[in-house]
């Protein structure tokens, strides 16, 4: 069972394979309870933001509950676990309790989507670009260069690059772009509009394995043959 290991997060749900063990079953249902949780916080406060209104102590406090989930579930004890998730759950009800006392800001009541990436810091996406600083206003903790909005993406997407990655996505409807590294000697289009992408972009088609894009079968359906 894989989980993100963080002193500062409590473990991901993963649904279970059909081959999961009772205890793996247990665990990843117990933490559908825990992240309803933190996604409510989420949605009030901001992405991870709560435990940044809060005391030094009370936030030591929150982690240090959330270390022993961890070691409840790598010692595979589940009555600890149990104990811990519950734990867990009250920490955020006191968490909220006193941001709510010291009057924090909750977050904007502008529509957003808030995204945890992968080097752990917070994406904001809004629909224009007056909404994008009205957040960078209101949301100090979140870096100006994660606030984005909609308009801003459209104009990214229609550059001649991500034309062709749309293209090439159109392919695959089921296919996520994974990675995206253009080499010096890019360049959008080629005879057949996908030449100039082989080896430099990585899509997954839901399945654990991702592949290249294979620009000779591209041309084959471009000419309606197979």
């Amino acid at each position: 069972m894989a989980t993100k290991r963080s002193a500062n997060k409590h473990p991901v749900v993963e649904q279970p394979s059909p081959k999961a063990d009772a205890w793996t079953i247990h665990v990843q249902s117990k933490l559908v309870e825990l992240e309803s949780v933190k996604a409510a916080a989420d949605r009030k406060w901001g992405e991870n933001r709560l435990t940044t209104l809060v005391s030094s102590d009370v936030r030591e406090k929150f982690w240090l509950q959330n270390s022993r989930l961890h070691q409840a579930m790598e010692a595979k004890d589940r009555a600890k676990f149990d104990s811990s998730v519950a734990g867990m759950i009250r920490a955020y009800g006191v968490l909220d309790q006193l941001a709510t006392e010291d009057e924090c800001e909750t977050a904007s009541s502008i529509p957003r989507i808030e995204w945890e990436m992968q080097n752990g810091q917070t994406m904001v996406i809004v629909r224009t670009v007056n909404e994008a600083v009205a957040i960078q206003t209101q949301r100090q903790e979140v870096s100006n260069h994660h606030i984005w909005s909609m308009q801003e993406l459209e104009a990214l997407l229609a550059d001649s690059r991500m034309q062709e990655v749309i293209k090439i996505k159109a392919l695959y409807p089921t296919a996520q772009l994974t990675s995206f590294k253009p080499t010096s000697q890019f360049k959008p289009g080629g005879a057949t509009g996908f030449d100039d992408f082989v080896d430099d972009l990585t899509f997954s088609d839901n399945d654990v394995l991702d592949y290249k894009f294979d620009s000779k079968q591209a041309e084959r359906f471009r000419d309606g043959s197979n």
